[in-house]
């Protein structure tokens, strides 16, 4: 009887194994794999972004009021339905979520598929209603009067100019507006509604969270945080 593979199964009882020995030995994972998720509920403004774009609806969130006011928000990971796509990540513009390379994930129960963290939104602040325009200055004299017009025209645009916000949500440039609708349609929160016929641009400054989405979206870059 004939055994061609005998000669080749005693030779490789003395050649060293070409198989990995995991888990004896840790094997690394390739670059860039997206192995279990990270996430960072410091950097998160709760936009909702990563749930609405969620393919394999994993995340969810809960929130409860403080007797501050404030909003204490937990949002959680479940990673027996991620899909590892990717795509919150992508789409998270404060960097909250941060997929790893570790792909150790074997669980014994529900509650080690699970990747959350809690965080604190504080309430938003009512601004104080603007004082009342002081009374003109008394005329300027003749010579005043004779400044360079070109001179009086910067000054005018440099004052009209809008200004970024202290508190970080959007503010709208009229001046290189077109009312295209882009930044409303792109906001996750819904706080913005853009009329193009009527040429009006209105922020729910209570939905905001400020979260930049739509300076991003607007072509003609105006919108300033």
């Amino acid at each position: 009887m004939d055994f061609p593979f005998v000669k080749e199964a005693i030779s490789s009882l003395f050649k060293k194994s070409s198989c990995d020995m995991y888990p004896v030995v840790p094997a690394e994972a390739a670059e860039n794999y997206r192995g279990r998720i990270v996430f960072h509920p410091d950097k998160c403004i709760n936009c909702n972004m990563c749930e609405r774009v969620c393919s394999g609806s994993a995340i969810t969130h809960t929130s409860e009021k403080t007797p501050e006011g404030d909003e204490r928000i937990t949002r959680t990971f479940y990673l027996g339905s991620c899909t590892f796509c990717a795509t919150c990540m992508d789409f998270c513009t404060h960097g909250a979520i941060e997929f790893t390379r570790d792909y150790h994930m074997i669980a014994t129960k529900e509650e080690d598929l699970m990747v959350s963290g809690t965080f604190v939104k504080k309430a938003p602040v009512k601004k104080a209603p603007a004082p009342k325009p002081a009374a003109a200055a008394p005329a300027a004299p003749k010579a005043e009067e004779e400044a360079p017009k070109a001179e009086e025209k910067a000054e005018e645009k440099s004052a009209a100019a809008p200004k970024p916000r202290d508190d970080g949500k959007p503010v709208q440039d009229p001046a290189k507006c077109v009312y295209c609708t882009l930044c409303a349609k792109k906001c996750p929160a819904g706080a913005l509604t853009v009329d193009r016929a009527a040429k009006t641009w209105t922020l729910d400054e209570d939905a905001c969270v400020g979260c930049g989405t739509c300076a991003g979206a607007c072509p003609k870059d105006a919108i300033l945080l």
